[in-house]
């Protein structure tokens, strides 16, 4: 298949080599480049490519976007409507849209900005980072999970399948709302704490955090309750502490935003959080806490 990455982070190039194993792959960025080279080290989760390899694609084409038929779109929640706006001109009704970023709350503009497209949103628990400019890590695996969100997608199971073939495992999901929601209760946890102390997830393990994850997950909990998503607090600590085991050595995309003085996603991660809780009347003061932390630190970043 033909397909275009929108965004060059870590995660566009990730999945850019993976699936470059058996597509063609076309990128889309923000500047005007004609051609990307990339170099995938660490984590190999198939046999398809060597562990390290060099990549060259296509970028910023107009013809080739136009052909594609599948884009994914990787950028940060906060940059989803930018970009869709920078590339629908060229983009055909008929191609399915792949969005794929932490948080929740783009789908309404999404489905505004493109009403023809099937939509497919994505949580993926792979993570990767970028060393240099033109280097990207695969730092940990984990099962990626899409589906449909309008009518147009209810055909598209057969990209599960697509997305597991270059990078497993991949799983389509009658109901994407659920392990986004579940994908936003440990991002609600872990990101804005490890943000705000400056460490790796694995240092969340230690006593001083206990308290506060517990009701972090609590107040998640309620309101994925209240949203038709029934889950116990107890249930979601378990998940987030798994994780936080599993990706010890990992700074999450929020730390690195705030080390490098870069917006967060916390508008769609706490903040989401928050409205919704605000729709059922459920008090969430831990993570309205966090929410507000974060906000404060962006404020003044710059100051000296």
């Amino acid at each position: 298949m033909n397909i275009t990455i929108i965004g060059a982070g870590a995660v566009g190039r990730l999945w850019g080599c993976k699936l470059a194993a058996h597509h063609t792959i076309h990128f889309w960025t923000r500047d005007n480049c004609q051609k990307l080279a990339i170099h995938l080290s660490g984590t190999s989760a198939t046999s398809s490519i060597t562990p390290e390899a060099t990549f060259q694609f296509d970028a910023n084409q107009p013809t080739l976007l136009a052909s594609s038929e599948v884009v994914l779109v990787t950028v940060k929640a906060f940059q989803v409507e930018a970009a869709i706006q920078a590339f629908k001109a060229h983009l055909n009704p008929d191609t399915a849209v792949v969005i794929m970023h932490n948080g929740m709350g783009s789908q309404q503009t999404v489905s505004a900005l493109l009403p023809e497209n099937p939509i497919i949103y994505a949580t993926t628990s792979q993570a990767a980072f970028r060393p240099s400019e033109n280097d990207v890590r695969h730092t940990g695996l984990g099962p990626t999970l899409l589906g449909g969100i309008n009518p147009q997608a209810e055909d598209y199971q057969a990209l599960g399948q697509l997305f597991d073939d270059a990078l497993p495992p991949c799983t389509w999901q009658d109901d994407i709302n659920q392990p986004l929601w579940r994908k936003l209760a440990i991002n609600c946890a872990i990101n804005p704490l490890t943000a705000l102390h400056n460490c790796k997830n694995g240092e969340l393990a230690r006593s001083e955090f206990n308290r506060e994850l517990t009701g972090i997950c609590q107040e998640v909990a309620e309101v994925m309750s209240a949203e038709g998503y029934p889950i116990t607090g107890t249930e979601l600590r378990q998940q987030v502490d798994t994780v936080i085991n599993a990706t010890a050595d990992n700074f999450s995309s929020m730390n690195q935003d705030v080390c490098h003085q870069r917006q967060t996603e916390i508008d769609y991660i706490s903040g989401y959080l928050i409205s919704r809780a605000a729709t059922h009347n459920i008090s969430v003061p831990y993570n309205q806490r966090l929410w507000q932390a974060i906000k404060d630190m962006e404020k003044h970043y710059h100051d000296q």
